[in-house]
């Protein structure tokens, strides 16, 4: 399923890891991890890094070991590539914007 986000430039700040990131996971530093809330967990935790794929798909990892896969279109369209769960989000007030896959949440940066 898809969703479409207007603010499209908070989800592609969470690819900018730098150029040389691409098809790489982001570094494990605590500054360079996303707050996640995943399998349901109701607390936030920097515990999960994001890894370019090709075009405009994204991977999030978790620390268990677990992802998610999701295409970022251009015109802002969110798509899960991974199951049938269905992509939701919201935009945060400190300008973040929170995805939803299933039980797992994720704050993306906003761009800077």
């Amino acid at each position: 399923m898809s969703l479409r986000i207007f603010s499209l430039g908070l989800l592609l700040a969470a690819t900018a890891c730098g150029p040389a990131a691409e098809n790489k996971v982001a570094t494990a530093e605590p500054n360079d991890r996303i707050d996640c809330a995943t399998g349901g967990a109701t607390d936030f935790s920097k515990t999960c890094a994001i890894e370019r794929g090709e075009g405009s798909h994204i991977v999030l990892r978790h620390a268990d070991g677990g992802f998610r896969r999701i295409d970022l279109a251009k015109d802002g369209t969110i798509t899960a590539l991974d199951g049938s769960d269905e992509a939701g989000g919201k935009p945060l007030p400190d300008g973040h914007f929170e995805l939803t896959l299933g039980r797992d949440r994720y704050r993306l940066p906003p761009r800077p």
